[in-house]
């Protein structure tokens, strides 16, 4: 078993009323007698009144907010700068995050590099920040944060449309807000698909080299809460406790991938959904069952362990009938779902692909795969799922 370091950041509020606590944070973290803060919001969730109800905690503690939500559908590095220019300006000391994992990077960055005066292109390129981090306060609100117990930033950089992590001290929140209650307003296909996503980056860490008992208790019992969670947004799309059960086995997987490493489907999807518009958690259902077959070449006992996890009855089964069963029960899942199959299946050309493959391999979390693979190998494994 490999050495691991076990130390968790940031702290984590989980339940229907955690965003209660906002006022109280933001002030602590603000420092007296600088009550303001920059929240960098994902504008759909205007339509919810989140927004709203964010800005009317905070204003009742008498903190003033400005608002950064000029973020669009495909943002890039460049949206992040944007909100970076305006929170030097602001000189606002505390920045708040809410919305998909995209929108928490730029809040990332502009947290970052708030203090400093970094370009972010040069941040990106390799630079070191010097300064400070403006305390960061994240609020999730997709179902999953694969990334957020890790000091990193994973952003499609504007320049060329590259999918870049960046991993810097300062590039993490001093405090996550899960209330379960904001995803209510997703609909129900894209929570399945969120749903997916989580359980992508739990097998893929529970498979991973940089895997320990640790991170395994925590994924197994990830794997088993998300799997759950997704019969349950199946079957009642619209129960609170379909999504809390969610949001639980996300928890647990971002505490659980932490400690080990996701994988190459991960990276895939990362890398193709930086380049072209199709959803992150829709390229993860695609490319989930492929990497469990790609996984079982060499981790089959483990994969093999999925299937009970996942509540099926395997014990007259041999391992490799069992982890068979594995991707079977997930296939019958996204048929039930109607969710697409194939890369193909959004109008991507393969002959493109490389570039993405190129860029998926050059994320460093990739040499923990259970298996060393080459650019090739990578752009194999999306021939296969295309």
């Amino acid at each position: 078993m490999p050495d691991f370091y076990f130390h968790i950041d940031p702290a984590v509020w989980f339940g229907s009323d955690a965003l209660l606590r906002l006022p109280l944070l933001a002030a602590d973290l603000a420092g007296s007698g600088r009550s303001r803060a920059l929240l960098v919001a994902d504008p759909l969730l205007y339509e919810s009144k989140a927004i709203d109800r964010i800005r009317g905690l905070l204003e009742e503690r008498e903190i003033q907010v400005l608002v950064f939500d000029e973020i669009p559908e495909r943002a890039t590095s460049r949206t992040a700068e944007d909100a970076l220019r305006l929170a030097r300006g602001a000189r606002a000391p505390l920045v708040i995050g809410i919305g998909g994992i995209k929108t928490l990077m730029i809040a990332r960055c502009t947290a970052a590099l708030a203090a400093s005066d970094l370009d972010l292109d040069a941040f990106l390129d390799g630079a070191k920040i010097a300064s400070a981090p403006l305390p960061l306060i994240e609020i999730p609100t997709s179902l999953r944060h694969g990334f957020m117990t890790e000091n990193c930033i994973v952003l499609p950089d504007g320049r060329d449309r590259r999918i870049r992590m960046r991993r810097a001290p300062s590039a993490s929140p001093e405090a996550v807000l899960i209330d379960p209650v904001l995803s209510a307003t997703l609909s129900p296909k894209v929570r399945a698909s969120c749903a997916i996503d989580g359980l992508l980056g739990a097998v893929e860490a529970y498979v991973s080299t940089k895997s320990s008992f640790m991170s395994d208790l925590l994924l197994e019992k990830a794997v088993v809460s998300l799997a759950g969670g997704l019969d349950a947004l199946i079957a009642r799309p619209d129960d609170p406790a379909a999504r809390f059960e969610t949001w639980k086995g996300s928890l647990l997987a971002s505490l659980g991938i932490g400690m080990s490493a996701p994988g190459l489907g991960t990276a895939v999807a990362l890398a193709i959904n930086a380049r072209w518009p199709v959803p992150k958690a829709s390229l993860a259902a695609i490319v989930l069952p492929y990497s469990m077959e790609s996984a079982m070449k060499s981790r089959l006992e483990k994969i093999a362990k999925l299937a009970t996890l996942f509540g099926e009855d395997v014990s007259q089964l041999s391992d490799a009938d069992a982890a068979a069963k594995v991707v079977e029960w997930l296939r019958t899942r996204l048929g039930q779902l109607k969710i697409p199959s194939r890369l193909k299946d959004f109008d991507l050309s393969l002959d493109r692909m490389v570039d993405a493959a190129r860029d998926a391999r050059d994320l460093d979390f990739m040499n923990y795969l259970p298996r060393a693979v080459s650019v090739d190998d990578v752009f194999d494994f999306m021939k296969t799922a295309f």
